[in-house]
């Protein structure tokens, strides 16, 4: 099925080649760039219904651009908040937001974005060119690393599915993030990345992806050669009340989305309320 995911880079392309001023990841400005949203596929639900995924593209190499839900990031037609980020950091992320579509869904719907006066837009689909398969490759058998927010918690796998955990913490305190992280390696060993390179087993990555101010992290990324149960912790420090929604991400060794194959990585959303 890896043909067909190769949509996903054609949703890219799409994109940089609607937005006049989108510039190729070769020749990024500083500051001053768009933001493209990203159609990264969908996949089939046991219900019947289908999920559609989707990331984005900051085109600037030093900016990162907060753009609030409204006018400027929006879905149309509504509702314009579907959970999608408002922060958006350098480069490219993947797989941030998923949304439940019915499985007839006709494809009547966009994401919008407009950042340093720059309007980008996506369409999403159920296209069969664009069909991924985020949690099991059937290539190899490859499925996605397991995130839990205690040691004998529920496991989340996959693209972002709601709001996984929640917690709370003043303004100026650290608040200890700390997850169970595993991964099983497909019998034979899996494809490993593009051209069959190899990466580290197991690296666990926190972003922010919604609040009134900067998160700052203690260690954003960490890296593990055991693929058995881990438990990453590290802080995060709010310099604003408010409400803050962070993204764990797991990766195996296919890396950064999936190395561009949407499988297999896993992201869970924590929501923060932040007190003064």
């Amino acid at each position: 099925m890896r043909l067909l995911r190769a949509g996903a880079v054609c949703a890219l392309m799409a994109v940089a080649v609607g937005t006049a001023s989108a510039q190729p990841p070769g020749s990024l400005r500083a500051f001053g760039s768009p933001v493209a949203p990203m159609f990264e596929g969908w996949y089939r639900n046991g219900d019947g219904t289908a999920t559609v995924l989707v990331g984005f593209f900051n085109a600037n190499s030093e900016e990162t651009v907060e753009i609030p839900v409204g006018e400027l990031n929006r879905f149309e037609p509504g509702p314009e908040d579907r959970g999608q980020p408002t922060h958006f950091p350098p480069g490219r992320s993947w797989g941030v937001l998923s949304i439940n579509v019915p499985g007839d869904f006709d494809g009547d719907l966009r994401w919008v974005l407009s950042a340093n006066g720059q309007p980008t837009s996506i369409p999403v689909h159920l296209q069969p060119p664009y069909f991924i398969e985020p949690l099991r490759d059937a290539a190899d058998g490859n499925e996605p690393p397991t995130i839990r927010f205690a040691a004998d918690g529920a496991g989340v796998t996959g693209p972002p599915i709601g709001i996984a955990y929640t917690v709370t913490v003043s303004v100026g305190t650290p608040l200890d993030l700390s997850v169970w992280t595993s991964d099983v390696t497909p019998e034979g060993g899996g494809e490993g990345g593009p051209g069959g390179s190899r990466r580290s087993a197991l690296t666990l990555r926190w972003h922010q992806h919604r609040g009134p101010a900067a998160v700052e992290f203690g260690e954003a990324s960490q890296r593990f050669t055991d693929t058995a149960d881990q438990n990453p912790t590290t802080t995060a420090i709010f310099s604003a009340p408010g409400d803050y929604v962070l993204r764990a991400e797991a990766l195996d060794e296919t890396g950064v989305g999936g190395g561009g194959f949407q499988c297999c990585w896993t992201s869970a959303l924590v929501q923060v309320t932040v007190s003064p």
